[in-house]
């Protein structure tokens, strides 16, 4: 068993379609996926169907971004994708989401630069329209060679097409995650996650915590493991595969142990039988 609990496809900022990143994972042999595209589950079918011809498991997952001034990203396992008030959830999300794109494109308009949302298209299923779209959009018209080109002359914090991103507070999160009957996880705590702000997410439901990622360091597994034992949290990890030209590529280089997916069942199990 090969375990990774963190990835994305096309259906938010992924590069690969789902059934390329399923294969991918096949390569590289991983038997047990999780895929956790930000609020959308647009892929999961698609997903699913090409790990039943490869013998892998695809394990149902979200990724919720909270607003920009919380930097926290909520993982939610094995979610009822099909639960109604869930995908209203997330419809929600995503019509935030489309909202500043379209201030984001209108600072690029002015700037001389013209992408219309209408550019994107639509995806059956619903893709979440974020800002690595817009940067790949950027890079076929030539404007930049690359994803992080784009942030870092346009997109980023402080670049003059960024737009504070307002989307749910981590309470929020984690309760339409609950709903969902999914084991809420912080993601990457690492990158900007505090003792303190762990705290409080346990204190609002939070069951677990990302502790293999391939940008901790040995310092901060071992920090994050002790933290999980000592507030009954569970302790997952993923190598948050965006695909290929996305930056984020290390799929099959984080040996995330088997006794997760196990003690992440366990969990989901005693939450709701």
């Amino acid at each position: 068993m090969r375990v990774d609990l963190h990835s994305h496809t096309t259906f938010s900022d992924g590069t690969l379609e789902p059934e390329e990143l399923v294969a991918t994972a096949h390569k590289l042999g991983i038997t047990h996926l999780a895929v956790s595209d930000h609020d959308s589950t647009g892929g999961l079918d698609t997903a699913r169907e090409k790990a039943a011809g490869l013998n892998m498991t695809i394990i149902p997952a979200i990724e919720i971004n909270t607003r920009e001034s919380l930097p926290i990203h909520i993982l939610g396992y094995f979610i009822e994708d099909k639960n109604e008030t869930f995908q209203k959830i997330l419809n929600h999300h995503r019509e935030i989401r489309e909202k500043r794109a379209e201030m984001i494109l209108e600072k690029l308009s002015r700037m001389g630069i013209k992408i219309s949302l209408s550019d994107f298209g639509t995806r059956l299923g619903g893709a979440a329209i974020g800002r690595p779209h817009i940067a790949d959009k950027l890079r076929e018209r030539g404007v930049v060679f690359s994803r992080q080109e784009a942030f870092d002359k346009f997109l980023a914090r402080g670049k003059p097409a960024y737009v504070l991103y307002e989307g749910p507070s981590p309470k929020d999160a984690i309760e339409a995650i609950l709903a969902a009957k999914g084991v809420p996880v912080v993601a990457h705590p690492g990158y900007s996650v505090t003792h303190d702000m762990l705290l409080d997410l346990v204190k609002l439901g939070l069951q677990g915590v990302e502790v293999y990622y391939p940008s901790h360091n040995p310092d901060q597994i071992g920090n994050f493991l002790d933290f999980t034992k000592k507030n009954d949290l569970v302790a997952t990890g993923g190598s948050d595969y965006h695909g290929p030209g996305s930056g984020h590529e290390k799929m099959g280089e984080i040996d995330v142990p088997e006794i997760v997916l196990e003690n992440l069942m366990e969990r989901k199990q005693k939450l709701f039988g």
